[in-house]
């Protein structure tokens, strides 16, 4: 097996990594680097590989910097199959489709710019034509602990990572004479999350490459934690103020949803077109294709929370 970095090396984004082994090519997730503008010229740069010669994608799952680049590998020509759990495929699609849409805005708004001050105008990192075919490439779907066959003597194995619905850690074992294997981790979720199953932890393996972005703090229960989140907005509306709870919408806005459900609050008014879109995405395609993501029976959010 060899193995290099190409992304989530010196900073938290972009993660994508390149397996070579059994004669394939394997990319590991690949994704945006985030972090404003100043990142602009290393999302567009060479990927450090030739995209056509990758074999296959493995996607850990559907955030923006593990997916958000891929688009941008078809567009430089990749060819190969991508291998995700189901969960993820369809996140995907929302996700990258709406990145294609933000970065052909942002080309406009550049480009009225450029015109009246005399400036070059720039192409979209992918459009959403970029994003379409990307997704016509979603191979097989990955089911948590079942072996996939990569190539003659090489397969994988996903493994829940409970970070967002359809996340997984991937082992890959090669059997040349002796059996070697490698784990990458994706993102790890913690565990008695309201949502998400807790994350398993793969078989032992030769090499872990792990993500660390927290890695340095000790974590709270999730109970404490949404009591000061509930005494501080009592506090503020005891005041006359008002409160705005920024959000993820992948997981985060749901996650947020669950809980208020569960204990009185006041009603929010106003959720933004994101969070509307993930959380109406969640009730329906993939709610009903995959109960089994949450920990007991699946349990729609009521609609009356989105109002």
């Amino acid at each position: 097996m060899k193995l290099s970095f190409h992304g989530a090396d010196r900073n938290v984004t972009g993660s994508c990594h390149l397996l070579e082994a059994a004669g394939k090519r394997i990319l590991i997730d690949c994704g945006l680097f985030q972090g404003g503008h100043e990142l602009d010229e290393e999302n567009a740069a060479e990927f450090g590989f030739d995209a056509a010669s990758i074999d296959m994608l493995l996607l850990t799952h559907a955030h923006l910097d593990h997916c958000g680049r891929i688009p941008l590998l078809v567009k430089r020509g990749f060819n190969g199959e991508i291998i995700a759990t189901a969960a993820t495929r369809e996140l995907a699609r929302v996700v990258m489709l709406d990145a294609a849409h933000l970065h052909t805005e942002e080309v406009e708004r550049h480009t009225r710019h450029a015109k009246r001050y005399g400036h070059a105008p720039r192409e979209p990192l992918y459009t959403v034509l970029d994003a379409l075919n990307a997704m016509g490439l979603f191979g097989r779907s990955a089911d948590y602990e079942q072996p996939i066959e990569l190539a003659p003597g090489l397969e994988a194995v996903f493994y829940d990572a409970g970070h967002i619905l359809g996340s997984a850690s991937i082992r890959i074992a090669a059997k040349d004479g002796k059996q070697t294997s490698i784990v990458f981790s994706g993102d790890l979720g913690n565990a008695g999350r309201p949502l998400l199953r807790n994350p398993q932890v793969p078989p032992p393996a030769d090499t872990v490459v792990m993500e660390t972005t927290y890695g340095d703090r000790l974590h709270k229960a999730l109970a404490p934690s949404v009591t000061e989140l509930y005494q501080a907005i009592t506090d503020t509306l005891d005041r006359g103020g008002n409160v705005i709870i920024p959000t993820f919408a992948l997981e985060r806005a749901q996650g947020w949803l669950e809980v208020k459900q569960a204990s009185p609050m006041p009603r929010i008014l106003y959720l933004g077109a994101k969070v509307m879109g993930c959380a109406a995405f969640l009730l329906g395609g993939i709610g009903l294709l995959l109960p089994e993501a949450f920990k007991g029976a699946f349990r729609p959010l009521a609609l009356g929370a989105l109002a």
